[in-house]
């Protein structure tokens, strides 16, 4: 169940859309041009973690139980996030907590189901923003545009990193998903840039969940619209869709160590999640950042398992 094999295409598409929505709240107060340099960043990180589950030693079990642990860590400060959609819930884990049982359901299905649920959640995502953008480039003042200093790198690289960890799921052999990870790249940028265009550098500098008040000033034909309900919506499943695909990757781990131990991981991994949740949201992003480099790309790479050549020699 957590070792089938998944089509390319769902797996990034489902990680596309589990990059919505962190993207969509954080990344509007970042210049876009760091946003940009970031992205690009991100997307060859993402490449070196697919190069390091495909080159690395993957049988390593002491190397799976400490990506569990980063993993229990990463969707509990995901999960923190998440409660800024809903800003006028009466209680502020009532988001984090509904969404990580849901995800949890989905997770424990699978990682060919997970990828399906994420591929067609990924095209209403695509349906509802497309509108969302539609209505707000008009909007747009092109003074707006000159790139400025500021913003916050730490939650940026963050955001962008966290969803890698579609590459340590099973994947089909095709073609490389350099294509997905310049798309991934290129949300953070559009975000970052149609936000300043709209609300100006400086207003989407100071202000917590910018793209989310750009959205509230949208006007159609010159009367003012109210889109927050679409928005949290549109939110809402992209983080459904990112503690979903995280979840899904402790289950797969957890399969590796043990036959019958994924499900298991992925109801322990929500539920460290959901007591964590006060202490996570005060860790640094640069933590979250760091450690999806570290746990996902550059310990695969350092335990990469030898080869032996005919002559006994070892290969690596």
């Amino acid at each position: 169940m957590y070792n089938r094999e998944i089509e390319g295409h769902s797996l990034w598409a489902w990680a596309a859309a589990a990059i919505s929505a962190p993207a969509a709240q954080f990344l509007g107060s970042t210049p876009w041009h760091w946003t940009l340099l970031l992205g690009v960043a991100a997307g060859c990180i993402w490449l070196c973690v697919e190069a390091a589950t495909v080159y690395g030693r993957r049988d390593w079990k002491p190397l799976a139980v400490l990506q569990i642990f980063f993993l229990m860590f990463a969707v509990s400060a995901a999960a923190g996030w998440s409660v800024a959609c809903w800003p006028t819930a009466r209680q502020e884990w009532t988001i984090p907590v509904v969404l990580l049982v849901l995800s949890a359901c989905g997770a424990a299905g699978g990682c060919r189901e997970g990828a399906r649920c994420g591929a067609v959640l990924f095209w209403c995502l695509v349906l509802l923003f497309a509108v969302l953008v539609a209505f707000a480039v008009p909007e747009v003042q092109w003074d707006n545009l000159r790139p400025v200093n500021g913003g916050d790198g730490g939650t940026a690289a963050a955001v962008l990193l966290l969803p890698a960890a579609a590459a340590l799921l099973p994947r089909k052999k095709g073609k490389s998903p350099w294509l997905w990870g310049l798309g991934i790249a290129l949300i953070g940028a559009g975000i970052s840039l149609l936000t300043a265009g709209v609300i100006s550098p400086a207003v989407a500098g100071e202000t917590q969940g910018a793209f989310f008040e750009m959205i509230r000033g949208i006007s159609i034909l010159g009367v003012a619209e109210r889109f927050e309900s679409v928005v949290a919506a549109a939110m809402t499943l992209g983080w459904f869709c990112l503690l979903s695909l995280l979840l899904t990757g402790a289950g797969h781990l957890g399969e590796t160590l043990h036959t019958g131990w994924g499900r298991p991981t992925v109801w322990l991994t929500a539920l460290v999640a959901a007591v964590g949740l006060p202490w996570a949201k005060t860790v640094s992003p640069w933590i979250s950042a760091l450690g999806a480099l570290i746990f996902w790309c550059l310990l695969p790479l350092l335990t990469k398992k030898p080869r032996f050549s005919k002559k006994g020699e070892k290969r690596y």
